[in-house]
């Protein structure tokens, strides 16, 4: 019974990060430029939404785990859902930019009871072993559903416009959120040695600003497969090439997302997280040298390991730092530090293009930060296993 319980839990897990990082976050570009469009706005603005929607979802992302409980989790769950639901209503009915800022601030506050910090927090709290993999295969289900849903979306705005785009995911998040009502999520731990753990953890410790700041780096790149429909416009792509650059990316997020939870499970998150840091800077160079749509195509699939980084390897590199006792205080602020980052990067990707008409000086920066990154990951297990 209880591996039949463990099956449905992972199934409901897997279903969540489809629907909060595969739907809503991977696939919104796709509404950037019909939205933008429509209302006679710069792409820049209109992507403002995404950049509160994620905000909101990271700060309530550090709110939620310090108040939810084993026993109070389902209902706010539940809250989530009807949050969700509400606010792509509004958003689908959006006269102007106002409404639009509206809907993602409530949205992104709503799906925090299912996204990342939460879902990882469930996982280690559920599970002891190989939980690596387990979060690679249930955070590789936002790239399956951005790989589906995003030809899907983008078929439907194309036909019957971007507010019945918001109607879909509306419909989409019922489906996929459904199973989780009703799956047994544990949020926190049997209280074993969290005096310990508790003592030794330290907010203003070195190691901890330091994989803040990696956080901050890395989840800066993410921003680059929401603007690749724009990005293939700008280059002279073909018109539908830009959504199968999104499809790619979140093929190579799935792909990705599998081999690192293995790959961290056997050599540990620093040798995982040196591998996808050099895939993902690969795709970005390629991106930026490709001169042909099998080339960028290329380049979107390898930019799909930042996926990996920021969903599993983030979380993960955090848990091996400082134990399963004091993840959940320090994953929170990562997360919030680096969803921050996200929020703030995917409008600033939009203004890079308006300002330089080009996205390449944005793929440049994309370069830079992953390099930084992986130095920051490697200094900040440097400094918390010296003091061990």
């Amino acid at each position: 019974m209880k591996k039949k319980n463990d099956l449905f839990l992972i199934l409901a897990l897997c279903l969540a990060a489809a629907c909060s990082i595969g739907l809503y976050m991977n696939t919104s570009g796709i509404l950037f430029s019909p939205i933008a469009d429509s209302l006679n706005e710069k792409r820049g603005s209109v992507a403002v939404f995404y950049t509160i929607m994620t905000f909101s979802s990271a700060i309530f992302s550090t709110i939620i785990p310090a108040f939810a409980t084993n026993k109070n989790f389902r209902k706010i769950y539940i809250c989530g859902i009807i949050g969700a639901l509400c606010s792509l209503i509004l958003m689908a009915n959006a006269a102007g930019l106002i409404m639009l800022y509206i809907g993602g601030l409530f949205l992104g506050a709503s799906f925090s009871t299912y996204f990342m910090v939460v879902l990882t927090t469930i996982i280690n709290c559920s599970f002891e072993e190989n939980t690596g993999t387990i979060t690679g295969f249930v955070f590789s289900f936002s790239g399956v559903a951005g790989a589906i849903f995003s030809p899907v979306l983008s078929a439907v705005v194309n036909t019957y416009g971007w507010r019945m785009g918001f109607y879909v995911m509306a419909g989409l998040t019922v489906i996929l959120c459904l199973p989780g009502v009703f799956a047994k999520m544990k949020i926190e731990r049997e209280k074993k040695d969290d005096l310990s753990a508790q003592t030794d953890f330290n907010y203003l410790s070195a190691g901890f600003i330091l994989l803040t700041m990696m956080s901050v780096c890395y989840l800066f790149i993410p921003a680059l497969p929401q603007h690749f429909p724009g990005l293939a416009l700008s280059k002279n792509f073909d018109e539908t090439i830009g959504p199968l650059l999104v499809s790619a990316s979140m093929i190579g997020n799935i792909v990705f997302k599998l081999i690192a939870g293995v790959l961290a499970d056997r050599l540990g998150s620093i040798k995982a997280l040196f591998v996808m840091s050099v895939i993902t800077l690969a795709g970005i160079v390629l991106m930026f040298f490709a001169g042909s749509d099998t080339l960028a195509l290329a380049a979107a699939f390898l930019i799909g390991a930042i996926f990996s980084i920021t969903a599993v390897l983030g979380a993960y590199h955090t848990r091996e730092l400082f134990g399963n006792d004091s993840y959940k205080k320090a994953y929170s602020i990562v997360s919030l530090a680096g969803n921050t980052s996200n929020a703030l990067s995917i409008a600033a990707v939009g203004y890079i293009y308006d300002f330089f008409s080009s996205y390449d000086p944005a793929l440049i920066l994309a370069m830079i930060l992953d390099v930084v990154a992986f130095a920051l990951a490697l200094f900040a297990e440097k400094t918390v296993n010296r003091k061990k």
